[in-house]
């Protein structure tokens, strides 16, 4: 994906998080995303490309930076700190205000699909940096022991299903947790969502985000593949971290698939019979998505040479590669036995 230069006029607000910090944009074509950052997110970015290309396909596309200064917010009474002017007018970025004017510029890994069902996983037991203050650390470790943080190395942060436009109104407890956005066909789940399993029975939560219309046959056809591309990736990821040196804290695995069965299907055929043109290199960026699977989330994140592999985020890619391995088999059983 090529670099190019943005005008935060056509940035509007980013519809397709699963988690993560409000104000969030995106631009008008949609294949990237625009958020706030961290000098040291940037730094990590630049040094994937320098030093540490083998993790480049494990990571959204890294396209720059870009500052959204007070020039971007129109002087009006309107324009308080966490506005920004987009193309759809005045935005208060999600009620959220700016803490920063940098910001970093990244593929949109949801580009692609039509209906985008995201999970994001949040990895380590430990979520603080040796910057983070001692009240900080108090209240993340907490929330650590209290999740599957502590006990499996990983929690659920956030997910988005699509369920379909007739899908009945969230029932039950999960009222608490989940609510259906403006579109009316995907259920959106808050960080508390996450927050109310343990390692028992966290697989609940997976399976709600991979049979989000239920278990009929074309459900558990994609699921299983879905799955078997899901436990290849995380592998793939797994690998590469245990033979760097790094520290990830709070960083996160994005699983992302088409949530659209028919969608689903047509997008299986139309990569089938695509043959890629020598003269467009290009070409592929347009091309419709069944799955993916990006690390992202770097604002404390660093390379620590002669301290060893990061044994508190692999331990969470070997969690959420057993838990896909175990659903991957059910699924496959399942297939089999009807």
């Amino acid at each position: 994906m090529a670099k190019k230069p943005f005008d935060a006029s056509t940035l509007q607000a980013f519809g397709n998080a699963a988690a993560g910090h409000d104000g969030v944009l995106s631009d008008s074509s949609g294949a990237v995303v625009v958020k706030p950052c961290t000098p040291a997110e940037i730094a990590f970015y630049e040094s994937i490309t320098t030093s540490h290309k083998e993790l480049a396909p494990h990571l959204p596309t890294y396209m720059g930076q870009l500052s959204l200064s007070s020039g971007s917010i129109p002087e009006d009474e309107s324009a308080e700190s966490g506005t920004i002017q987009t193309a759809t007018g005045v935005e208060r970025l999600h009620g959220r205000k700016l803490a920063t004017e940098l910001h970093i510029v990244l593929e949109n890994i949801t580009h692609g699909f039509k209906k985008p069902n995201v999970l994001d996983l949040k990895l380590g037991a430990q979520l603080w940096d040796d910057a983070a203050k001692p009240e900080k650390r108090a209240r993340l470790d907490e929330v650590s022991n209290a999740t599957t943080s502590g006990s499996l190395g990983f929690r659920i942060a956030g997910m988005r299903t699509w369920k379909g436009v007739d899908a009945p109104e969230v029932e039950g407890e999960l009222k608490e947790f989940a609510e259906k956005n403006g579109e009316g066909g995907f259920w959106v789940y808050n960080k508390m969502y996450g927050r109310k399993f343990s390692a028992e029975d966290v697989n609940e939560g997976f399976e709600a985000y991979v049979y989000p219309q239920g278990k009929e046959q074309a459900q558990l056809e994609r699921a299983r593949e879905v799955l078997a591309f899901f436990l290849g990736e995380v592998k793939d990821i797994q690998s590469v971290f245990e033979r760097k040196e790094s520290r990830m804290y709070s960083a996160s695995i994005l699983l992302v698939y088409e949530g659209d069965l028919d969608e689903y299907a047509n997008t299986k055929k139309t990569l089938a019979s695509y043959r890629p043109s020598v003269e467009d290199e290009d070409e592929d960026e347009d091309l419709p998505k069944l799955a993916a699977v990006k690390m992202i989330d770097f604002a404390h994140a660093t390379w620590q040479p002669g301290n060893g592999p990061d044994e508190n985020a692999i331990r969470g890619m070997r969690s959420t590669a057993k838990i896909l391995k175990d659903l991957l088999d059910q699924t496959e059983k399942q297939l089999g036995s009807d």
